[in-house]
């Protein structure tokens, strides 16, 4: 059976005569979180405690496939349901789970597995759905607009201060990995739990992780817009606190090796949405700015400059580094 995520209310009831239940989707932490819910509904909340759960990861599934069929029938020391939870199952070995159902019988442990979402056309959906005894959820990507967020911040009994702070939370969500953009409106609801003062923006740009410095993204800012003033007043500040010029130079590859993608791909596709540095808001539009002043060929020689300076970088001792670093830069704002 095929079943939709948003319209399962109970786990235990929905899946408790079931052999297998399959999770697809593209939010890995929210796929392991729903895995462990389904779990402690059908085996019970201490089933990992009582070695009642299996567990087995993407690269050694299809390797240890009769250790898993074996395990079906396996009885534990403790009574109650057995689990047996297949992580990131690949695409290419979905058989194993027609495999299982063929073995399965009453009382044997259940399979919990969670895929990534498939590729366009695959029929394995439709496969494995069409059997009674294996569930398939899939997790749809639901639009991330004002309307999603107004609900989700009314849901959690959040307060905020206006429609700027829905159309910050818009951005964030268009440019951000499904996991990531979870997580970080869990640390929000977290932040505003029991205070009843409105979000601001200001809440939110202090709360959400960005996972780099304002002025490392400063410093690639000038560099891409080849402004010899601001990018020696970064550096200078960088070095004077001990920045290690390996780090500096990473964050800056990150950030060409991102402007290359937006130019291939457009600025709200998957590729660019996934690769750090994270980018939202004014920084978003900065960086489709310099998208429109550097080439391809532009772009391509300076991570490939980048790429050589991170190899003698890692060659001569840090008394050299920081010149390497800044002979690096200088050149890439000449091309």
């Amino acid at each position: 059976m095929i079943y939709y995520r948003q319209k399962i209310d109970s786990f235990t009831e929905t899946f408790e005569k079931c052999s297998i239940i399959v999770l697809i989707g593209e939010n890995y932490s929210l796929l392991q979180k729903d895995a462990k819910k389904i779990s402690d509904a059908l085996a019970g909340k201490i089933a990992d405690e009582e070695m009642r759960v299996s567990k087995y990861f993407n690269h050694e599934i299809n390797e240890k496939r009769d250790e898993i069929i074996t395990s079906l029938k396996t009885k534990s020391f403790f009574p109650g349901r057995q689990i047996i939870l297949l992580n990131e199952l690949y695409e290419k070995d979905y058989k194993i789970i027609t495999d299982i159902d063929a073995e399965w019988q009453n009382e044997d442990a259940i399979t919990i597995v969670t895929m990534n979402a498939l590729s366009k056309k695959n029929d394995v959906i439709k496969l494995i759905g069409s059997s009674d005894r294996i569930a398939v959820v899939n997790y749809t990507n639901i639009k991330k607009n004002t309307d999603f967020f107004l609900k989700r911040l009314t849901d959690a009994g959040i307060n905020f201060s206006g429609k700027e702070v829905l159309d910050v939370l818009v951005d964030f969500a268009n440019f951000t990995p499904e996991n990531i953009l979870e997580n970080e409106f869990e640390k929000l609801m977290l932040f505003k739990l029991n205070d009843e003062k409105p979000l601001s923006i200001d809440d939110f740009f202090d709360i959400i992780s960005i996972n780099y410095e304002v002025k490392e993204l400063s410093l690639a800012f000038a560099l891409a817009e080849r402004n010899i003033i601001e990018l020696e007043k970064n550096l200078s500040a960088f070095f004077s606190y001990g920045k290690s010029p390996i780090s500096i130079l990473h964050f800056v590859s990150a950030y060409f090796y991102k402007l290359y993608l937006i130019k291939l791909y457009g600025p709200t596709s998957f590729e660019v949405r996934r690769e750090y540095p994270f980018l939202i808001a004014h920084d978003l539009e900065k960086a489709k700015k310099h998208v429109k002043q550097w080439s391809v060929k532009q772009i391509s020689l300076a991570t490939d400059s980048l790429t050589a300076s991170d190899l003698r970088l890692r060659k001569y001792p840090s008394l050299f580094q920081r010149s390497i670093l800044t002979q690096c830069l200088n050149k890439i704002m000449e091309i």
